[in-house]
């Protein structure tokens, strides 16, 4: 069986569609904590603007900083790969 990957702007926009599915999940939880962006952004030691670029779908960060997101929001990561066909 060949493998190859995908019409590159095809893998683009599934990328766009995946941080920006993420990022609703720590939105929605940052704003059950009642925490503002500075708020995070202080905790995380970075700065606000980080926050509101990953937020807004710009931003792709590192899984290190996905866990140091959750773990600020009492929250876990998990990370599961799926065939298309089960999605």
């Amino acid at each position: 069986m060949d493998y190859y990957l995908k019409d590159e702007q095809i893998l683009i926009e599934q990328q766009k569609t995946v941080r920006k599915k993420i990022a609703a999940q720590y939105i929605k939880a940052r704003k059950e904590k009642h925490l503002t962006q500075e708020e995070l952004a202080n905790r995380l030691n970075v700065t606000r603007p980080n926050i509101s670029r990953f937020e807004s779908g710009e931003y792709n960060p590192t899984i290190d900083m996905l866990v140091k997101m959750a773990d600020c929001l009492d929250m876990n990561v998990t990370v599961e790969l799926k065939f298309q066909e089960e999605e």
